[in-house]
């Protein structure tokens, strides 16, 4: 995993707001970035960070259950994909090709398009399947789709977004 490295790279990249689909996804984005931040430093407090921000969104259940799933997301990445994974910090409101991507794997699950799901993350890991990728997302799903009805700006006060 990497961070990018040159301002020309920030050029071209899209804005969080057009990549995800809604509250949960930015979540899941966030989470995602903190986790491959404590894993690029070795530094638990990234890792506490990413807790804590789903612990005070969705509660101290419902957090952990969600942070569980994006980690898991995570390290099916990290076995079964070979090649480097752009990252920006997780307060960045620029989004990599590699986390347009994720994002997009992401919501194949929520939809449950399996097929597209399989395929989706073979072409991601660069390898002919992806098993553990595909279990992960699909695992996902039912927990993403409760953090979005939950996290929904009308069921909040004021209508504030994320992001």
């Amino acid at each position: 995993m990497s961070a990018p490295s040159s301002p020309a790279e920030h050029v071209a990249l899209r804005r969080v707001a057009d990549v995800c689909g809604d509250e949960a996804d930015i979540l899941a984005l966030s989470v995602a970035r903190f986790v491959a931040a404590g894993y690029m430093t070795s530094d638990v407090a990234c890792w506490n960070a990413a807790f804590d921000g789903a612990e005070q969104l969705l509660g101290a259940a419902e957090g952990c259950r969600f942070v569980a799933c994006v980690v898991a997301i995570v390290r099916a990445l990290r076995v079964e994909r070979d090649d480097d994974w752009s990252f920006m910090p997780a307060s960045c409101c620029r989004v990599t090709g590699h986390e347009c991507a994720l994002v997009n794997l992401i919501n194949r699950g929520r939809r449950r398009l399996w097929a597209d799901l399989e395929e989706a993350a073979a072409e991601l890991t660069g390898r002919e399947a992806a098993p553990r990728l595909v279990a992960a997302v699909r695992a996902a799903a039912g927990p993403m789709d409760a953090a979005a009805a939950r996290l929904a700006p009308t069921t909040r006060p004021g209508g504030a977004v994320l992001h």
